[in-house]
């Protein structure tokens, strides 16, 4: 009985090494072998800078084609007053969503806000839903017979930003006078947003996304 309780310190010491060893031998295989994922199998160095190349390696995956886009801004009004007839437009924008082009339709009234979104390529409704207005929050309606149309707003964007391609559009009354196009503008990994009166055309200010 004495030569086995004396074993059993020897024995917890062996089991002690072979966990710690065991640990050490997964963390280095991680580190060295690189974590892979996504149904794409991207794999990424778990060194610095890994978690920014899984993010680029995604927003490149999710890049919209522009060429989908088949529907125009109106077809999109047209589906947003189908489902909420006699609603006031304030904000119609048109942007990458999960690779996909897709309307998101905006309108309000005295008591709720609306929102509606439409595929750019096929037309249909993906969601439509309302809230309760917030008393606070001043909604103001567009007069889009007064604002330039979206092409327009891209070709004095991507002026305005020298160089690049507009990738998403969103025009929105902003203020009682003042309608405005964001217009954003990708050069490479390059983003920049262009502001612009939607009524006098003038840029408002370009700002630097990323």
């Amino acid at each position: 009985m004495t030569k086995k309780m004396n074993n059993q310190p020897d024995s917890a010491k062996k089991l002690r090494k072979a966990t710690k060893l065991t640990k050490k031998m997964l963390i280095t295989a991680c580190i060295s072998g690189g974590i892979l994922l996504g149904a794409g199998g991207i794999g990424v160095m778990a060194t610095h800078g890994g978690y920014e190349k899984i993010e680029a390696a995604v927003q490149h995956e999710k890049t919209a084609n522009k060429n989908d886009i088949k529907i125009d801004q109106q077809a999109a009004i047209d589906q947003f007053n189908q489902k909420y007839n006699d609603k006031q437009i304030n904000e119609v924008e048109l942007e990458n969503d999960h690779g996909k082009y897709v309307y998101k339709v905006k309108g309000f009234d005295k008591t709720n806000e609306y929102k509606v979104k439409v595929n750019a390529k096929d037309g249909k409704v993906i969601s439509a839903k309302s809230e309760k207005l917030d008393k606070n929050d001043k909604q103001y309606a567009l007069d889009l017979s007064q604002t330039i149309s979206r092409d327009e707003a891209s070709q004095i964007a991507e002026k305005a930003a020298k160089k690049g391609n507009s990738i998403e559009w969103k025009l929105e009354q902003e203020k009682q006078d003042q309608a405005v196009w964001e217009v954003k503008v990708k050069d490479g990994k390059t983003v920049k947003e262009v502001n612009i009166n939607a009524t006098s055309k003038k840029v408002l200010n370009i700002d630097k996304d990323h």
